[in-house]
């Protein structure tokens, strides 16, 4: 006996969009501090000099700013 079911399909509304809570140009510095704090980290390890990754975001972050003047 074979039984024969339909299923009904409904669509799903979309969920609205969340807003940004960070701006675009500050996402873009964000990432450019990241980038930056990598390569930091990287010639620090390295070269073994002494440090964390924090002082490498905070190095990187003094950097971007001094060259955006």
């Amino acid at each position: 006996m074979k039984h024969s079911k339909k299923f009904e399909t409904k669509s799903v509304p979309a969920e609205p969009e969340t807003p940004k809570l960070i701006p675009e140009d500050v996402d873009d510095s964000i990432q450019s501090i990241e980038e930056a704090a990598y390569y930091i980290g990287i010639n620090r390890e390295r070269y073994s000099h002494p440090g964390d990754h924090l002082n490498d975001w905070y190095e990187a972050e003094k950097a971007i700013r001094e060259n955006e003047d």
